[in-house]
């Protein structure tokens, strides 16, 4: 992802970046951010002007090594004037910062706790922006018997920001053809992909069954991250029932995908073991207080529709 895309999301990647003086051997006195938020030739201008080594380094100026902080400045001429008014300025802001030099100059990263910056941390924070930045009801598309990454992805199939052919085609991508390479009867939409095609429609037809809800030909992809449900009025139960029918639709493209660049398939029976058992999974460990069981899952699911 680009950093302005980053920007967009209102997260400052750029600036998110802290440096932590330790011996001040890979840092620069003038020219970067390490004392009093700014620049220091930025906040003491007329120093700036006066010093004879504007690339110097911050151990070249300061000796840290000492218990008393000792400077070797480099002037073209004395400061005097205004200019000795920044230097007095400049020595105070320097005599109160702490520094330390047993350790090397190192970077920080400001959002996370321990400093350190991974991709899993940054993809956790680019999908709690991108929830925030949602401009669909926040509470109804998300649901914590799932891992973040099938929220993500559910809310990415609303905004039609999965990378169906049609969607790859309207964005300038040049292919072949942009009808669905599962059944190659109609044009291969977000809709079309997740729900209508007929490979998918066999996978729901045996997940409705599962569940005793008998035949699934009013299902729509709002419904389905939505999470309507045909007979729960309890929110523990539409949780369960939204959680399943995002399992089956994130396998759904999951399969789609195998089936593309792996040359995989899988049958919709087999789908079907494969969603009983991720959601079975999943619900399991995320719904705190209550235990499912396997086979009462497996022979009559709609029992916790039930369960408040």
């Amino acid at each position: 992802m680009a950093g302005h895309e980053l920007d967009d999301m209102n997260i400052n990647f750029k600036g998110s970046f802290i440096k932590s003086i330790g011996d001040g051997s890979s840092t620069l006195f003038w020219d970067e951010t390490w004392a009093g938020g700014e620049k220091l030739k930025l906040l003491f201008p007329r120093l700036y002007r006066l010093e004879a080594k504007k690339d110097v380094l911050l151990c070249d100026r300061v000796n840290m090594k000492s218990e008393t902080l000792m400077f070797n400045w480099e002037w073209l001429r004395y400061p005097y004037g205004r200019t000795k008014g920044e230097f007095d300025a400049l020595l105070s802001l320097i005599s109160n910062f702490n520094f330390d030099g047993t350790h090397k100059d190192s970077w920080k990263w400001s959002f996370a706790n321990d400093g350190q910056l991974t991709v899993k941390k940054l993809t956790g924070l680019i999908e709690e922006k991108a929830f925030e930045n949602n401009n669909l009801n926040y509470e109804t598309m998300r649901n914590n018997f799932v891992p973040k990454k099938l929220e993500v992805f559910v809310w990415h199939a609303v905004q039609s920001r999965i990378p169906v052919r049609v969607e790859l085609d309207n964005r300038g991508i040049d292919l072949h053809s942009v009808r669905c390479p599962m059944c190659d009867d109609d044009l291969e939409t977000t809709s079309h992909s997740l729900v209508f095609c007929k490979e998918a429609m066999e996978v729901w037809d045996k997940v409705f069954a599962w569940w005793g809800f008998g035949n699934m030909s009013n299902l729509s992809l709002n419904e389905i991250c939505r999470g309507n449900c045909p007979s729960s009025t309890t929110n523990f139960g539409k949780k369960v029932w939204q959680a399943v029918e995002w399992v089956c639709s994130y396998l759904i493209w999951k399969n789609r995908n195998n089936m593309i660049f792996r040359e995989k398939k899988w049958v919709s029976s087999v789908g079907l073991i494969e969603i009983q058992i991720k959601s079975f999974e999943w619900i399991s460990k995320r719904s705190k207080g209550r235990r499912l069981d396997w086979l009462t899952w497996l022979n009559d699911p709609s029992m916790y529709l039930r369960l408040v």
